[in-house]
């Protein structure tokens, strides 16, 4: 299938636009770099976010632990002090509202980071968009270039030629 597609007078084959060694050495280099990232970038990701997520884990079972251990001061108090009812509701909404800016916080941190690795996905997807466009650009004027010029040197006699040229030289030079 590949000779009957790569077989023709053309230097890149009949149905295949591109060098046939580029495409097969551009492929098994991005299969190399993908296999090499599955194994050494992937594992250290994976780690980083379950790493992340046992540190929140840890933080929410420290707030839970703050509020038990104000619960049991609470306990610990009222049966000191025989009238501590107010003073134990004092103790017991410190302890919530602890235990909400605490939750607060880490929701409130977590969404920053969060937004903060979207912002820097869409940078990162906005500059390939960019580099693609830009690849895109370069490669549509070298081929339109190269089909020009096989157009213009087919159908011209060197005289004409020779003016096109000189009339170019001329509007380049005169700023036109």
């Amino acid at each position: 299938m590949l000779a009957s597609i790569l077989a023709t007078d053309e230097p890149n084959g009949k149905h295949f636009p591109a060098d046939p060694n580029e495409v097969i050495w551009g492929t098994l280099a991005f299969i190399v770099l993908m296999a090499l990232l599955y194994k050494f970038a992937w594992p250290v990701i994976s780690k980083a976010m379950a790493g992340r997520g046992d540190r929140i884990e840890a933080e929410l079972t420290a707030a839970r632990d703050a509020e038990a251990a104000a619960r049991a001061r609470l306990e610990e108090r009222q049966s000191q002090v025989g009238d501590a009812g107010a003073e134990g509701e004092r103790i017991v909404a410190q302890a919530h509202e602890t235990a909400d800016q605490l939750k607060v916080d880490l929701r409130a941190r977590v969404e920053t980071e969060v937004q903060g690795m979207h912002q820097r996905a869409d940078a990162d997807i906005e500059a390939g968009r960019r580099q693609a466009m830009a690849d895109l650009q370069a490669e549509v004027s070298r081929m339109t270039l190269g089909a020009a010029e096989a157009v213009v040197n087919g159908g011209l006699d060197a005289g004409t030629h020779a003016g096109l040229i000189d009339d170019y030289i001329s509007q380049v030079g005169g700023g036109s």
